[in-house]
């Protein structure tokens, strides 16, 4: 079914790709070929361009004029302003060549579209662009399913303890089961699964939250037994057609995004007690003498507790200057790193935000038929909701939820890693490692 709609929505978006222009149009194109996007928009007429919606394929003479078409519009690109192409990005100009040498030229347009895909008015040029691209993202879905079933037979399907077994959550009615990855895209999923199958919607500021799911989630309790030589975990409440998907993230991007979120003040309060203060006491005690140390830390507890009734962007909180909890009142990446090492040192390492991809989930023994990464969206984005049925919701998720990639830059990510002290980057590389196995992800910063 889902094949069949494809392929009428394939042939619908190419018709308005390839065909739906005006002969005006095509005939402007190929006879200004060396005017900017933003020129031929403001000359056309700007009703027919509405209509239309995209600009379509077009002929030019041979294919030295359409590498010529091709550099001149690279050219422009480069030196388009921020404010021109805000106007450009809004009005489904993407020029879809049948061209071989054209090719670059809507990658191009792509790369730029996506900084920003969240803010786009609608979806037509995303639409003509994933099917333009189904083959290749079907092919690369493929390969790396291949690569996860490949890594858990090379470990002996490893079912991780039970602790780790209560993160899926089905939705029969919409034949999908769903695997939260934290810091990978989830919120999104979280908002829009409760928007849509919770029935008894809670109070506004407990909306969204994962416990609202509870009733879905899929518990140790209820697993169906295995056959002999069955690797593929059953669920007793599970519809068995149910389609299981994820999306992951690089492991040190999430850790980074994470460790960020936990400089906020009301996540101060909420996990100073689970590890946090543990860990600052670790990577601080040296700075500390033990007579000031009981006082040190009666300062910053006493400051947390203030946390939860006052605004530290709007007041101030009298401490000791030379108070190190207060430098920084949060754990550091290499403070988190450390917690992340004793706590599994000590086996009861429960904290799903640091946790690999692969263990969170199950995926050896839950053997997920979709895992997609949030780097590829939106492509990879619009594949899933194609698959999973939701096409109809796919604009959905071009909310602010799900860009997280766009905010933890590359750069800073890699430099916050390899500051870290060397232990604790080879523990990092070494907890992660599956995860770098299965998904692809560099282990190194790449030039």
């Amino acid at each position: 079914m889902i094949l069949y709609r494809r392929k009428v929505l394939s042939l619908k978006f190419l018709f308005i790709c390839f065909i739906s222009l005006s002969s005006y149009g095509l005939y402007y194109i190929w006879k200004n070929y060396d005017s900017s996007l933003l020129d031929i928009y403001e000359e056309m007429n700007r009703e027919t361009l509405e209509e239309h919606r995209v600009l379509a394929s077009y002929e030019l003479q041979s294919p030295i004029e359409a590498e010529e078409w091709t550099q001149k519009q690279e050219a422009v690109f480069e030196e388009v302003t921020a404010e021109d192409f805000q106007e450009i990005r809004y009005l489904d100009h993407i020029v879809e060549a049948t061209k071989i040498n054209s090719r670059r030229l809507l990658d191009s347009l792509f790369n730029m579209t996506r900084v920003d895909y969240v803010d786009l008015h609608n979806t037509t040029f995303l639409d003509c662009y994933y099917y333009y691209n189904y083959e290749a993202i079907e092919e690369r879905m493929t390969k790396r399913m291949e690569q996860i079933s490949e890594v858990c037979r090379k470990t002996g399907y490893k079912n991780f303890p039970q602790t780790y077994c209560h993160n899926l959550y089905q939705f029969n009615e919409a034949s999908i089961t769903w695997c939260p990855v934290f810091k990978g895209g989830s919120t999104t999923w979280r908002n829009y699964f409760i928007d849509r199958f919770v029935q008894n919607k809670p109070s506004e500021k407990n909306r969204y939250e994962l416990n609202n799911l509870r009733s879905r989630q899929l518990t140790t309790g209820q697993r169906a037994n295995k056959a002999r030589g069955e690797t593929r975990q059953e669920y007793k409440i599970e519809n068995g057609d149910n389609t299981r998907f994820m999306v992951v993230r690089h492991p040190y991007f999430r850790l980074v995004s994470h460790q960020k979120k936990m400089q906020l003040p009301n996540h101060v309060y909420m996990f100073r007690g689970i590890w946090m203060l543990a860990a600052m006491e670790r990577g601080r005690r040296k700075k500390i003498s033990a007579t000031l140390q009981g006082k040190y830390k009666s300062e910053f507890n006493s400051y947390v507790d203030w946390l939860h009734d006052h605004d530290p962007a709007k007041e101030e909180y009298s401490h000791s200057e030379d108070n190190p909890y207060f430098d920084p009142p949060y754990p550091d990446l290499s403070e988190m790193v450390d917690a992340i090492y004793h706590a599994r040192k000590k086996g009861n390492d429960w904290e799903g935000h640091w946790m690999p991809a692969n263990e969170f989930c199950n995926i050896c023994s839950n053997q997920f038929k979709y895992v997609a990464l949030l780097e590829e969206e939106p492509l990879e984005l619009w594949y899933i909701t194609d698959k999973l049925g939701l096409w109809a919701d796919r604009t959905v998720f071009l909310s602010h939820e799900n860009r997280s990639q766009k905010h933890t830059e590359t750069d800073d990510v890699w430099d916050f890693i390899e500051a870290l002290p060397q232990e604790r980057r080879q523990f990092l590389e070494k907890h992660f490692d599956i995860d770098f196995q299965m998904f692809g992800y560099a282990r190194s910063r790449q030039s």
